[in-house]
């Protein structure tokens, strides 16, 4: 399959405190300011012009999944697949700056994404501020009430590749034209986000996150760890608007187009190690059961 997504692009947030979620972005995350105005501010980690977007509304929820196709070409390809199967069409104007073409589509469930041509590159790549200043935004893991018809969609629309999934398909992952084991992580539940991720340097960086949220008298939700699936650091927490992020560190990259797909059993209520942390700590209840809504699928 060739591929139409190269990597994730950025996420759009709606936050009901925007200046409480622009300051947690910078001073935990170590983001910095690219744009802000009244209703919304743009944030990145590196060179490119957004990775964050924060929009003020009234309600903590998902605006988009923005995901940078491999060319124009792959982004009218996408939206004519999702046309071709029925999904709705939310927008093709490109919600940021400087990006030529995007389509912004729900899926069956109604996640949302735009999936657009590449973000400029026109910041400094070096910035002081508070913070651990990650690498870039790497992936998104989504919950979906049916992962397995998910997944095909997502395939079949996008043209993400299924790495490795589970044997009841409780939890799948999906990979982008970059080789990394997931841009798309899928689990099963309600449908909406389970946490987007920061790629960060090395472990040292995990010390400083824990150290950062500890002086802001808050705390960890789950590692320092190491997944099985993708074999990455983790450690997960909770932001100002109730967002759950993980930062990673040395995710498997896969340089096989055509390598089968790996298959594991995720154990009862996730209790194999080696497929959800190989250093044995399990998730905690808050990590399993942690949602947030799509604009639009609030129930």
């Amino acid at each position: 399959m060739t591929a139409l997504i190269y990597r994730l692009g950025h996420i759009a947030l709606n936050v009901v405190d925007l200046d409480a979620a622009l300051s947690d972005t910078q001073a935990i995350a170590g983001a910095r300011v690219v744009h802000q105005d009244a209703t919304h501010a743009i944030l990145t980690s590196n060179r490119r012009h957004a990775e964050v977007v924060l929009h003020r509304a009234q309600a903590n929820e998902v605006r988009a999944i923005g995901l940078e196709a491999v060319g124009l070409e792959a982004v009218e390809e996408v939206g004519k697949r999702a046309k071709d199967r029925g999904l709705r069409i939310l927008s093709e104007t490109p919600s940021l700056p400087g990006v030529e073409r995007s389509v912004t589509f729900a899926s069956s469930e109604g996640h949302i994404f735009e999936v657009h041509t590449p973000v400029p590159e026109d910041q400094p790549l070096r910035y002081v501020g508070a913070g651990i200043h990650p690498r870039y935004l790497d992936h998104v893991n989504l919950s979906a009430a049916d992962p397995e018809a998910i997944a095909s969609e997502f395939s079949e629309v996008m043209g993400l590749i299924l790495t490795e999934r589970t044997t009841g398909f409780e939890l799948m992952w999906m990979r982008a034209g970059d080789g990394r084991h997931h841009t798309v992580g899928l689990k099963k539940g309600q449908t909406g986000l389970h946490h987007f991720s920061w790629e960060l340097s090395d472990f040292s960086d995990f010390k400083r996150l824990g150290d950062k949220l500890d002086a802001c008298h808050r705390n960890l939700v789950w590692g320092p760890g190491r997944h099985g699936a993708g074999d990455n650091l983790f450690i997960y927490y909770i932001d100002s608007a109730g967002f759950m992020i993980e930062c990673t560190a040395e995710m498997e990259v896969i340089g096989d187009p055509h390598r089968q797909v790996r298959i594991t059993d995720a154990g009862e209520n996730l209790s194999n190690a080696k497929v959800v942390n190989r250093w044995g700590a399990l998730p905690p209840r808050l990590w399993i059961n942690h949602h947030t809504d799509f604009v639009g699928t609030a129930r």
